[in-house]
């Protein structure tokens, strides 16, 4: 009965911790779906270990030994590992910005599995089909035991395996950190869920929770400075980051190439027509640039850069190619008026520079190149 106490401890130093990150998540003002579901993952985790811990005082004979009681602990466990699961694969969605996820017709829909796990360990009691009392008084697994396992772990492996397939298809740069982790995010809990089957009294699955609780919330905070609020795009530390990359490491038969975009006449519009309509500008020409950047996934990169400004870094064979994108960007955004029915013209000037990889300057620099040919395309229009 030693291990009681040792099993007890741990998921109590679980919760203490998770609960940290719930009140951080939580005291958040203006928050997002997905610090919606984060929290509501961490509360289930939380739930959970409560959980194992009146099964590890039953186990114990603390509370008694009674079927009632044996049954009901882990009627608790199982049903908050599958909510946990699903709540993780609706999270996953979520944080890729997949529109489907957003009815909720389609995530009652994806609970299915969760209901039927939870109506076979409601009625295991009397049925046994995943599980019940053997001679000796032991909880052995029944017929339809391996649905239990086969529902947390399709949701955890489907979150996996869809994050993982868009972490190579995607253009943002940023974007890929985030992927990358919900595709790693599962290996954790599912390994140490195996240990746990194994050694079942060693309490692993809730220090594997925690460890991937923690790499979530760093990495989704992380993310959160990384991202353009508005816009929904890399922001200007992010580009500076990818910038440190690029610079260092050419690209066989590529150069790198900088496009500064700056709105025309931007002020002009916000006096005229509000900030409320400029930020919709912002969107609407953030989304004309990434409309303009489509192709392989590393070659282009795409951030605000601060006020009305917007920065392309491309690797490109030829500054004719880089011409070539700038032409696109504009006439994408010469095009918003008329799909959106705004009462203005939209037009932007560009500005090129190429990086010398023989002749290496500092970002700044770069960027002051760029930024000396955006000054002289607005000269040349007379802006």
């Amino acid at each position: 009965m030693t291990y009681v106490y040792y099993y007890v401890e741990a998921h109590l130093a679980c919760i203490f911790l998770m609960a940290f990150l719930l009140f951080k998540i939580r005291k958040g003002v203006n928050k997002q779906l997905s610090q919606i579901y984060l929290g509501n993952l961490i509360l289930v985790l939380i739930a959970y270990c409560f959980a194992e811990i009146f099964w590890a005082l039953v186990d114990g004979g603390f509370l008694g030994s009674s079927k009632t009681l044996l049954y009901l602990s882990n009627v608790f466990t199982y049903l908050l590992i599958n909510v946990a699961a699903y709540i993780w694969y609706i999270l996953s969605e979520i944080m890729q910005k997949e529109k489907y996820i957003e009815s909720d017709l389609t995530r009652v829909f994806i609970s299915v599995p969760v209901w039927i796990s939870a109506l076979l360990c409601v009625t295991a009691y009397r049925t046994g089909l995943v599980y019940y009392l053997d001679d000796n008084g032991n909880l052995t697994g029944g017929k339809l035991y391996l649905i239990l396992i086969i529902v947390p772990f399709g949701y955890l492996l489907a979150a996996s395996i869809k994050a993982l397939s868009r972490a190579f298809s995607k253009d943002r740069y940023a974007e890929r950190y985030i992927y990358f982790m919900i595709g790693i995010f599962p290996i954790t809990p599912i390994l140490l869920g195996i240990l746990q089957a194994m050694y079942w009294r060693v309490p692993f699955v809730c220090y594997g929770s925690l460890a991937a609780v923690l790499y979530v919330y760093i990495t989704y905070m992380d993310n959160l400075v990384s991202i353009d609020p508005l816009t929904q795009i890399n922001n200007k530390n992010q580009m500076y980051k990818y910038l440190v990359q690029k610079m260092r490491n050419q690209n066989p038969g590529l150069s790198l190439f900088m496009l500064i975009i700056d709105i025309d006449r931007f002020k002009s519009i916000n006096d005229t027509y509000g900030y409320s309509e400029g930020d919709k500008i912002l969107v609407r020409v953030a989304n004309a640039v990434k409309d303009a950047c489509q192709g392989p996934r590393s070659r282009f990169f795409i951030s605000r850069y601060g006020g009305d400004e917007f920065v392309v870094v491309a690797e490109m064979a030829y500054r004719a190619e880089a011409s070539w994108l700038a032409d696109q960007i504009k006439n994408n955004v010469k095009k918003i008026p008329e799909l959106t029915g705004c009462a203005y013209d939209l037009s932007v000037s560009v500005g090129i520079a190429q990086y010398d990889y023989e002749a290496p300057i500092s970002i700044q620099s770069f960027i002051a190149r760029a930024d000396s040919d955006l000054y002289k395309q607005r000269k040349l229009n007379n802006l």
